[in-house]
């Protein structure tokens, strides 16, 4: 149904984490925080710098920074960056075209994709400031 691998969701997580501190985050800060791997943690951060979303700084006051213009970006784009671009798959088969119209899942599959698609393209990483665990 719908594909959501660990580095998605230790992305996902990271980047609000990031975001709400509002100043440099550490890989062993955040792995320690969400009980994950540094080595699989330090992958999806490197990943972000390349994409030009977080700022690396090192030294004793380094760590990961957001910049501004990312502040906002809604969970799909985070989704995308290690997903690749989101497709509503209507069939469990992976043969299946989309076209299975005698699917018993058919309907309770794209309604699910297209919960999931509206919820993270509306929510962004800015909406959960609220959650205490993951304000600093």
């Amino acid at each position: 149904m719908i594909k959501l691998s660990e580095g998605t969701a230790i992305a996902l997580h990271s980047i609000v984490y990031i975001n709400n501190k509002g100043e440099p985050s550490t890989v062993k800060e955040i792995s320690t925080k969400f009980g994950i791997s540094d080595n699989h943690l330090s992958k999806v951060l490197q990943r972000f710098v390349k994409e030009g979303i977080l700022v690396s700084v090192k030294g004793p006051k380094g760590g990961f920074s957001i910049k501004d213009e990312y502040k906002n970006m809604s969970l799909m784009d985070v989704y995308e960056i290690f997903e690749g671009k989101f497709e509503c798959r209507k069939c469990l088969f992976s043969s299946g075209d989309g076209t299975c119209i005698d699917c018993i899942m058919c309907n309770f599959v794209t309604e699910m994709n297209s919960k999931f698609e509206k919820y993270m393209t509306g929510t962004t990483i800015a909406d959960f400031k609220h959650l205490p665990n993951l304000n600093v």
